[in-house]
């Protein structure tokens, strides 16, 4: 014992003896003191939690009601459980408080059949589970747990998606610039220290986006990555890995930084606002409808890892020269006319992004990347004809000379697909 500790024991127990009488205490004179130990009690869960972290699903508690979120590989339904006296009603009136839901939203029984389902049901004898997904907006019900199974969907297009303002099976890549327009036009700014049901929420200065659940809960996707799913976390876990998920490897771009913290938080919240098409000249309403029309192409050809065989590598570069070409949009007064300028930025990045998934993922490819490329560099067909035969249109140049401009264009490999259909007689 050392001499410092001796000191102070002897205050504490001979408080009664003189200054003088302190002096001559040796350690042999202190009686040591009982040794006191308080039982522990025996571990009880909690109602419906188990005593260890279950192997499938996450527990929240939102509003009162324990929340299973099933984890990567767990099922796509957000679950809960119903035991015997639990009236379904107060359970739904508490999850529509939380989410927003609406009037008619209630929770199903369901047939235990995914790892989370079965685990939950196996902690929970003779309790019925339920799924929640009624609870949840009809985007996110749709895409969670999933992949999409392809490159270029990302955290932004995933929280609009929830949002109701893009569909489940229209996926693509939303840039940076594109969800600034249109949080500037459909949110207002709010503070992220009050956050509703349906606001969507920007993780440091961009790097991140998601949309707000309610009860703390978000929806999410990390990256354009095709492996990262949709999933549905904690605010607070935004950047943190979660159980089972696809790590990505050194060869992989657009890492999400799992080490990574929340730094800032804006918060943005639906405004209900409409907007007209608005003031725009003829030429401007033919590039919107051109923007259009790639859109609907990239949609439907990129999910379905077609858009390099059917579209071709020359659609990437054509996307490069209209965002070159076309950038007076993006100042435009009109803001209708500023979102599809920023959307077609987009679309550029998703068909740079698909192009690369599909064509130049393999190892093969590492060193054939140029072979590659150069035979799918303009496919003739309907879709070809189709955008060249609009720009010939928009630029006023002789459609008849369409066939020859596509010659041209097919001869000049990683060219400027645009300068041929302007140099068209």
């Amino acid at each position: 014992m050392s001499k410092a500790l001796l000191v102070f024991l002897s205050f504490a127990f001979y408080g009664d003896l003189a200054a003088f009488e302190l002096q001559g205490l040796r350690a042999a004179q202190l009686t040591p003191p009982p040794s006191l130990q308080i039982p522990l009690p025996t571990p009880v869960p909690a109602a419906g939690l188990p005593a260890r972290a279950p192997a499938s699903f996450a527990a929240y508690q939102v509003n009162g009601v324990e929340v299973a979120v099933p984890h990567v590989g767990g099922g796509n339904q957000l679950l809960a459980v119903l035991r015997a006296g639990d009236k379904p009603e107060v359970l739904a009136a508490k999850l529509r408080a939380a989410f927003g839901a609406p009037a008619g939203a209630r929770p199903a029984t369901i047939t235990p059949k995914s790892k989370a389902e079965v685990e939950l049901a196996a902690l929970n004898p003779g309790a019925a589970i339920v799924s929640l997904n009624a609870f949840l907006p009809a985007g996110a019900a749709a895409l969670f747990n999933r992949e999409p199974n392809f490159g270029g969907p990302n955290c932004f297009n995933a929280a609009f998606t929830a949002a109701g303002m893009m569909a489940p099976d229209k996926l693509r890549h939303v840039g940076n610039h594109e969800a600034d327009q249109l949080l500037s036009m459909y949110y207002k700014s709010v503070p992220a220290s009050d956050l509703r049901p349906g606001d969507i929420v920007v993780f440091n200065d961009g790097d991140h986006g998601a949309y707000h659940l309610g009860g703390g809960l978000i929806f999410h996707k990390k990256s354009y990555l095709k492996y990262h799913i949709y999933r549905i976390t904690r605010l607070d876990k935004a950047y943190d890995a979660d159980p089972f998920e696809w790590t990505p490897g050194i060869f992989d771009s657009g890492l999400y930084d799992t080490s990574g913290s929340i730094r800032k938080k804006a918060a943005w919240r639906p405004t209900g606002v409409h907007y007209s098409f608005g003031q725009a000249s003829a030429d401007e309403q033919a590039k919107a409808q051109i923007i259009v029309f790639l859109t609907e192409q990239v949609e439907y050809q990129a999910p379905r890892w077609a858009l390099a065989k059917t579209l071709g590598y020359f659609t990437e570069r054509l996307l490069e020269n209209l965002v070159s070409e076309w950038g007076a949009m993006a100042k435009s007064p009109n803001p209708v006319l500023r979102a599809y300028y920023h959307q077609l930025e987009s679309l550029r990045d998703q068909a740079n992004q698909s192009i690369e998934v599909e064509l130049l993922s393999s190892p093969h490819a590492q060193g054939n990347a140029y072979e590659i490329l150069k035979g799918v560099w303009l496919p003739r067909n309907d879709y070809s004809r189709d955008i060249v035969g609009r720009l010939l249109r928009l630029y006023g140049r002789n459609e008849a000379a369409l066939e020859t401009t596509l010659d041209a264009i097919g001869r000049d490999y990683e060219g400027n697909p645009l300068k041929h259909v302007k140099a068209a007689n």
